[in-house]
């Protein structure tokens, strides 16, 4: 590193060049699956309304793969976004940015020169007064290539005025001195200016300088240098100045914060954060059991009122190496910003699905999936279970606007699919005259609501006796079917039902039977009953992270889909939200009480 340091003064004038690209108004961002006008808003800190003046008819529907026009912020000290252009490479962002490539990369955690392609957004930082190659090569101490030390050794040898000096002895004259060396008297005089008006005397020191020929030799070494440092691999760059993963060779720091509110041992919210806490602890001894070490900090963040302040600020967490909770908004808000100061992750309880701060912050990760990423992945997966779908809608009136119901209405149309809609008050003719020998029929209600069920199932119970064998029909619903389905179960059954869901379980699979009886053993009593259920919540998460975390030390985001840890009620399934951002779990189940009553969870990613 030594040697090192010495080459880099060098690169500050040699290398550093800028160049002034015009201003615009916009960038261009690349619609993915799953991302709505909301989402795209909050990660580049504009409105939706900012979004739509640039993108008219963005407000209706946006679809996977459309270019949207993007403002630039007023505001740019804190950096600012770029879309990879054609021809782009990460040193020519690095040095036309004047920020090293390890910044480039701290700052777009989910860039990798598998990624690192046109279209792409990034995130590039504020300019920086160091020159961005000399901050690059020094940050990458030992992973730097041998070759690129060997080029930047070239260009600091080649950037000495002189090829060195020489002590005049008696009787030497400027023309000897010259022949000597291979130099003509006028390049001496030129690198010796005072000899053009006096003599030479013996034990002067003067300057050798290099000859025509040397000179374009050394410009040619020089050039050769530059050029292969400015062609770079993005690869090697990536190579040079991303993360380096740290193993746990002891104990993994936890924290657990949550709303215990102590003062309160009544409340329904009080005994489900208990028991959350109480699923976690039958995490660590499984994870015990399997040699893994955690020492769980708990804290208390008490209501919603309360600051989380004096606790982010007191050092108690500042050994930890991942925070669960908290479970307030602006205590996620708190707690996000403290885990980007302090590069911690932070899972935020599983319970809100619009929190702002994944869209900014790569140490968040988000369990419960947002709205519009949820539907993208449910569509995804209905088509792929009915490929041929008859979709007849079964309308009350009174529940006029579903929005997972306007999504599956968009993605027929994608598809060139239609759909029937019929009232549920005069459902059954029409029902019946709707069913299309040879397709998958099926019957989805506009809402989740349990009176619509009610009425539907015995309705459909008699289309299902009444309908020619051959043809084919299901009910498709909401996560909230499991909640009625001690009511309706036979019903359910009968009618061949499909619900989708983030999160199920029941007492006639293996993992929650094992889970339950576990519970029981450990606490001396039963599960509250409820959906979904906080102990397995807190089991599920709390093993899946820490798992993550002991088999994949600390870079375990680039691994988060390797592991298969049998959850009891959840699913995993992350993704980054964008190159700088967080990750959100994008897991949908399936769930079916088939005709053959059975039930059965369909789990598409394995």
């Amino acid at each position: 590193m030594t040697r090192l340091k010495q080459i880099i003064p060098a690169l500050l004038f040699v290398l550093f060049f800028s160049i002034q690209a015009g201003a615009q108004d916009y960038f261009m961002h690349t619609v993915t699956q799953g991302q709505g006008l909301y989402s795209i808003s909050r990660m580049y800190g504009v409105t939706e309304d900012d979004i739509i003046k640039l993108n008219p008819g963005s407000e209706k529907v946006i679809r996977a793969g459309e270019s949207l026009r993007i403002p630039v912020r007023k505001s740019t000290s804190s950096g600012k976004f770029h879309t990879i252009q054609k021809g782009e490479t990460l040193y020519r962002l690095s040095v036309e940015n004047r920020v090293s490539v390890k910044e480039i990369c701290d700052a777009n955690p989910g860039l990798s020169a598998q990624n690192f392609k046109i279209g792409q957004v990034i995130t590039i930082p504020a300019p920086s007064d160091e020159d961005p190659l000399a901050s690059s090569i020094e940050n990458a101490g030992d992973e730097a290539p041998q070759e690129i030390l060997d080029d930047t050794e070239t260009i600091l040898s080649d950037t000495a005025g002189f090829k060195g000096t020489h002590e005049v002895k008696r009787r030497e004259t400027i023309y000897r001195i010259s022949r000597n060396y291979g130099i003509t008297q006028e390049e001496f005089l030129e690198a010796n200016p005072e000899y053009k008006y006096k003599k030479l005397r013996r034990g002067a020191i003067v300057n050798i300088p290099y000859s025509a020929e040397e000179l374009a030799q050394r410009r040619m070494r020089r050039d050769q240098a530059i050029s292969r440092i400015e062609s770079i691999p993005d690869s090697t760059l990536f190579n040079m100045n991303g993360r380096r993963n740290e193993k746990y060779d002891g104990t993994i720091n936890a924290a657990l914060i949550l709303p215990f509110s102590l003062d309160d041992t009544t409340s329904l919210e009080q005994k489900r954060m208990v028991e959350f806490y109480q699923g976690m602890l039958l995490a660590l001894e499984k994870l015990k059991n399997e040699n893994v070490s955690v020492n769980l900090k708990l804290y208390d963040s008490k209501g919603e009122n309360s600051s989380i302040e004096p606790l982010l600020q007191s050092g108690k967490l500042d050994d930890v190496d991942i925070v669960f909770g908290t479970r307030h908004p602006n205590h996620i808000t708190a707690a996000a910003k403290w885990s980007t100061e302090h590069q911690v992750p932070l899972v935020p309880l599983p319970i809100s699905t619009n929190m702002d701060d994944v869209y900014n912050n790569p140490y968040v990760f988000q369990i419960n999936t947002p709205q519009s990423y949820f539907h993208q992945e449910i569509f995804s997966h209905f088509f792929r279970q009915f490929p041929n779908p008859n979709v007849i809608i079964l309308d009350a009136d009174e529940y006029n606007r579903n929005s997972f119901i306007d999504g599956l209405k968009t993605a027929l149309a994608d598809r060139h699919q239609t759909y029937t809609t019929v009232m549920i008050d005069t459902a059954y003719q029409q029902i019946m005259n709707a069913l299309v020998p040879g397709k998958q029929n099926l019957f989805i209600i506009n809402t989740p609501n349990s009176e619509p069920l009610n009425t539907m199932l015995p309705v459909l119970q008699l289309v299902t006796r009444n309908k020619a064998p051959e043809i084919e029909t299901h009910l498709f619903g909401y996560p909230q079917y499991q909640y009625y389905a001690s009511d309706h179960l036979n019903e359910m059954y009968e009618v061949d039902t499909w619900f989708y869901s983030w999160f199920y379980t029941n007492n006639m699979l293996r993992e929650a039977v094992d889970f339950n009886a576990a519970f029981r053993r450990a606490f001396s009593r039963q599960m509250m009953i409820s959906y979904p259920s906080y102990a397995s919540y807190g089991y599920d998460t709390g093993y899946f992270f820490l798992k993550e975390l002991a088999t994949y030390g600390k870079d375990f985001g680039n691994h988060l889909n390797d592991l298969d840890t049998e959850p009891v009620q959840m699913g995993f399934k992350f993704e980054r939200v964008n190159n700088w951002g967080g990750y959100i779990n994008r897991k949908v189940f399936f769930v079916h009480f088939s005709n053959d009553y059975k039930v059965l969870k369909v789990d598409f990613d394995k």
